[in-house]
């Protein structure tokens, strides 16, 4: 799929979505927010561990879908009191460890909590000044500030972050248009840049129609990125080789040429006309100017010397 979705933060979303009646099962909620039924699964394991177990986590946020697993998995072992018993100690002096401190404590790894007590920093969870983040990741850390108290609107998250409050806004309106567009691979992660356009085009036409539209295309155009979606939806003239971007390049040895692009396996089929292009192109160098150098380049090649020498050329 795409970058792996915080547990805690699809939890959030899918019960609101109940709330709110934006879909009544399960399956609604799997294409509604553009996650598999395994990440959901999970989510929802998450939601019913014990508060014990989750506050032993620097936050609920920081819970990853390896660790609800390995969480599971170690209840499953050495049963449910057993592991809380080991969190309610630290829980008591309050301490909170880093997943990776926090699985090794609830599985019994004393010698891994010593260490991590002796030199505990804590972490600081935020976003680098001047860093990137695609609107998906701002998006995320904003929702899971709310849910945490941390901030409540968007110029406290932009303070605690320190970045612009539009760029924190920007984000959480792009992430929450894509959530409501047809699933497609461009539209999987959209940068800043197509994010803004996309939400332009909304204020224009309205999020029903730009729906409508994106469905439309992303019929026929599966592998499109989003700037050729946006160039389509504008009415710009995008060609079929616009989705394939091809580059040659050298490989190993005297004799080989590379050549990477989107469709590998589709344009093989046609690898007997790129023979043939090529060919031409060979035939319109040894007819130019440009031919000299390339005579030049043959006849240094010993090969070539040896099959003069026979009368083969």
């Amino acid at each position: 799929m795409k970058a792996v979705r915080k547990c805690f933060l699809i939890v959030h979303l899918y019960k609101d979505g109940l709330a709110r009646g934006e879909w009544t099962t399960q399956k609604g909620a799997l294409e509604a927010l553009g996650i598999s039924a395994a990440e959901l699964s999970l989510a929802l394991r998450l939601d019913a561990l014990p508060a014990e177990i989750v506050d032993l986590f620097e936050s609920p946020g920081a819970i990853t879908p390896y660790a609800v697993r390995v969480i599971s998995e170690t209840i499953a072992k050495d049963g449910l009191e057993a592991v809380t018993q080991r969190a309610k100690p630290h829980l008591t002096a309050g301490n909170k460890f880093s997943t990776r401190v926090a699985l090794a404590t609830l599985k019994g790894n004393l010698a891994a909590t010593t260490r991590a007590l002796r030199g505990k920093k804590t972490a600081k969870n935020a976003v680098p000044e001047g860093a990137p983040a695609s609107p998906r990741n701002l998006s995320d850390r904003y929702h899971i500030g709310v849910l945490e108290g941390r901030w409540t609107n968007y110029s406290g998250c932009a303070r605690e972050l320190k970045i612009s409050r539009k760029i924190v806004r920007d984000a959480v309106c792009i992430e929450a248009l894509m959530l409501k567009m047809p699933c497609a691979p461009g539209l999987i992660e959209v940068s800043f840049t197509s994010g803004r356009k996309f939400l332009a085009l909304e204020k224009q036409w309205g999020r029903e129609m730009l729906v409508q539209r994106l469905t439309r295309l992303t019929s026929h155009m599966r592998e499109a990125s989003s700037d050729h979606l946006i160039r389509a939806l504008v009415g710009a003239n995008v060609q079929p080789a616009d989705l394939s971007r091809i580059r040659i390049r050298k490989g190993r040895g005297r004799n080989r040429l590379i050549i990477e692009c989107n469709h590998a396996s589709f344009l093989y089929m046609y690898r007997r006309q790129f023979e043939q292009a090529m060919q031409q192109v060979l035939k319109r160098l040894t007819e130019s100017a440009e031919g000299n150098d390339l005579a030049r380049m043959l006849f240094a090649s010993q090969q070539f010397k040896n099959a003069s020498s026979l009368g083969r050329v």
